[in-house]
Parts: structure tokens; C-alpha cells; sequence
């Protein structure tokens, strides 16, 4: 179905704001690296992500219920506005203390902020149209992945390291001015309809994935997926520059040629029209695939051997990343898609920080090449072990639809 011309206001205006913001965290997130990495301690870099991760699992519950509970517009509003504040503290402020403290403060408003304009889509787009405003937010999102740590660098070399940091503060500022000018608004649900999901047991996000035939094996595979993934993420530097021998600017375009891949998957799948058998058969067979691709590239001798493999492995993130979402949304009751989105991200952020700490471990033990291998095998084993249990999951859930 086509959007209203509402919709199709909402739908771009939140995709350029996104992307814009997302552009900004990305250069502040370079140029915060390139403040702490002087200081010559692993632990400060550590205790960064740490603080940039930490809030979004622990506040997921409490960010949950909130989103839920209040109207999405003035809760990302006054959101957005408290993160311009403390991005403009981090860029006056350069202590190891304060930096550290101001990112834990960031990360917490980010917990609030990221569920809640995922939960909002929908909304904005009806929902019939989930997959088209999923993929082009994602894909404007994918566009600032793939220009931020270049320009971050880039300001950083030219400017300094503050800078950075009050262009992410504007950008804040300016997400908070665009979502008033949304025309639609997510309301909170009435109380007797919160309670007749609640007497169901399932008024917890985690608890709701949990108890989801469907959801529950999806969420998964695709953590389990993202272990994988960020296996490869730790490895790969030193698989690009000290097994291929590979320059600077041969390891930068290792992210580039994924980081293209994933705006293209993200466009193609936002034209899909799938249901939900669908959308979780594909959603295995692209994991498969992907880890295929990146066992594959355990296998190269050469840095340019790795280009078309990323790029077609990005395609294939991207896809995953819409439908997942879609799949995701049509799966949630909408009085408590708020809690659902905050429990999975803070699932996947989970995943992610877990996944850093087992690379290094597997990176003092393995070579680089055999550590791709190992997650390459590693992501498509557990789609075929988990795989049948979802797709039984989804047909038995169409049927009793139809019922």
C-alpha cells in the first residue's frame, strides 16, 4: 500500500533526522577513541564501550515501561534535547573522568531514545508499510555508517577533538526539532487493553520474546549470529594488515565494501512484501549464507579477495536487519512494542559486548584466518540446529491464524 502524504512526510523526514544523528554519534565516537587512546591505557578504551553498552541493558526494562507509558513525540523530545546538553558537556569537558561519566549519562538517554523511534515507526507508517519505512531508515542510517569514520577523522585532523562532539550535540538538537514537526504521534494504549496482554503473562519485553514460539529461536540464531559477527569484527584488523599485509586504507575498505552492502540489502528488502513463514525462512537462509561468505574469507590470500565478499555479505546484513525488524513489529501487540524493542536491544548489546571479549580470548589461542573460519562455521551451524524449530514455530502460527 502506498503511503499518505502524511506518512510519506513522517517516513523521510524521520529517515533524514536518523541518518543525521546516527552521522553525528559516529564522528563523536571517533573522535572520543582518538581523546583516549593517548592516555595509553587499554582499559580507558574499554571502559568506553563499556559505558557506551552498560545503560542499554540494565535500563532496558525501566525505558521500556516509559516508552510505553508516554506519548513517543515529547518523550524523544526531551530525550534528544538532554543528549545535545551532555554531547556539548563531553566536547567541553576532555577528563578521563567526566569523559567516561558523560558517555554513561549519554548511553542512558540512548536507552530511552533507540527503542522509542523504533516503536514509533510503525506508527508513522501504518502498518501496512513497515518494510518500506524499515528499510529506508535503515538504509539513510547505513549511509552515515559509511561516511562517519571517515569524516570523523577527518574533523578531528582539522579541528580537534571538541568539534566532533558539538556537531553530534546539534545533531541531537536538531532530531528533537524534527520529531515535532511529525504529523502522527504514538499514544499510550488504553489501560484495559495493557492489562488484557498483561493477564496473558506477557508484559515484559524479554518475557514476551521468550514466551514467542516464533520470536524465541529467531532471537536466537540472530544472537548467536551477532556473537559471530563480532568475532569477525575483532579479527579482522589483524587478519587484513598482518596475515594479507594489507594497507590502511586496504583495512578501511574492508568497512566500506560491507557498509555499501548493507544500504543496498536495505533498500531491496524494504520493496518485499513477505509473510511471516517468509520472512523467518529468509531471515535463516541469509545468516546461512553470510556465514558461508565470511568462512570464505578465512580462505582469501589477498586483500582484494575480500571486497566482493563483504559487499555481498552487507547486502545480505541489511536484508536481515529490515525483515528481522518486520518481523519483530508484526509478532508485538502494539501497547508493548516499547518494552519488546528495548528487552531485544538490550539483548543484542549484550551479544555484542560478550562477542568483543570472546574474540580477544579466541585471537590469543587461534590465528585471524582461523578465527573467521571458526565464525563463519559457527553462525551457519546454529541456523541448521535452530533453524527447523523456527520454521515449525511459524507455520503452526499461521495455522492457528487462519483458524
Amino acid at each position: 500500500m502506498a503511503f499518505s502524504k502524511s506518512q510519506r512526510h513522517d517516513v523521510r523526514l524521520l529517515a533524514l533526522f536518523r541518518g543525521a544523528s546516527y552521522l553525528g554519534d559516529t564522528i563523536a565516537l571517533i573522535a572520543l577513541f582518538l581523546r583516549l587512546a593517548p592516555l595509553g591505557h587499554a582499559w580507558a578504551i574499554a571502559a568506553l564501550a563499556i559505558a557506551g553498552s552498560l545503560p542499554l541493558v540494565a535500563l532496558a526494562p525501566l525505558a521500556g515501561r516509559t516508552i510505553d507509558h508516554q506519548p513517543a513525540k515529547r518523550l524523544l523530545v526531551i530525550t534528544g534535547l538532554l543528549e545535545a546538553l551532555i554531547c556539548a558537556g563531553l566536547g567541553l569537558w576532555h577528563g578521563l573522568a567526566a569523559t567516561l561519566g558523560l558517555m554513561l549519562a549519554l548511553s542512558s538517554c540512548v536507552a530511552f531514545s533507540l527503542p522509542g523511534y523504533t516503536a514509533l515507526i510503525p506508527t508513522l507508517a501504518g502498518e501496512e508499510n513497515i518494510e518500506r519505512s524499515q528499510g529506508l531508515v535503515q538504509s539513510a542510517q547505513g549511509i552515515a555508517g559509511v561516511a562517519g569514520p571517515a569524516l570523523g577523522g577527518l574533523l578531528v585532523g582539522w579541528s580537534g577533538q571538541s568539534w566532533p562532539l558539538y556537531i553530534d550535540a546539534m545533531s541531537f538538537a536538531l532530531s528533537a526539532l524534527a520529531t515535532t514537526l511529525l504529523h502522527h504521534d504514538r499514544r499510550p494504549s488504553a489501560r484495559s487493553e495493557i492489562e488484557s496482554i498483561e493477564s496473558k503473562r506477557l508484559l515484559g519485553g524479554a518475557s514476551f520474546v521468550w514466551h514467542d514460539d516464533v520470536l524465541r529461536p529467531i532471537i536466537v540464531a540472530v544472537m548467536v549470529f551477532m556473537l559471530s559477527l563480532g568475532m569477525v569484527n575483532v579479527a579482522e584488523v589483524f587478519f587484513a594488515t598482518a596475515t594479507l599485509h594489507a594497507s590502511a586504507l586496504g583495512y578501511g575498505l574492508i568497512g566500506t565494501s560491507f557498509g555499501a552492502g548493507t544500504i543496498l540489502g536495505s533498500l531491496a528488502s524494504s520493496r518485499w512484501r513477505l509473510g511471516q513463514v517468509r520472512l523467518v525462512k529468509y531471515v535463516l537462509v541469509a545468516i546461512v549464507i553470510v556465514g558461508v561468505l565470511i568462512g570464505a574469507g578465512g580462505l582469501v590470500t589477498h586483500i582484494a579477495m575480500m571486497y566482493p565478499l563483504l559487499f555481498a555479505a552487507g547486502v545480505l546484513v541489511g536484508a536481515v536487519n529490515v525483515m528481522y525488524n518486520t518481523l519483530f513489529i508484526k509478532r508485538t501487540p502494539e501497547p508493548i512494542r516499547g518494552r519488546v524493542f528495548a528487552a531485544s536491544g538490550a539483548m543484542f548489546t549484550a551479544s555484542e559486548v560478550c562477542a568483543t571479549a570472546l574474540g580477544g580470548v579466541v585471537l590469543t589461542l587461534l590465528a585471524p584466518r582461523t578465527v573467521l573460519q571458526l565464525a563463519g562455521g559457527l553462525s551457519a551451524l546454529s541456523i541448521v540446529a535452530i533453524g527447523p524449530f523456527a520454521l515449525r514455530a511459524s507455520r503452526a502460527a499461521r495455522e492457528r491464524e487462519r483458524e
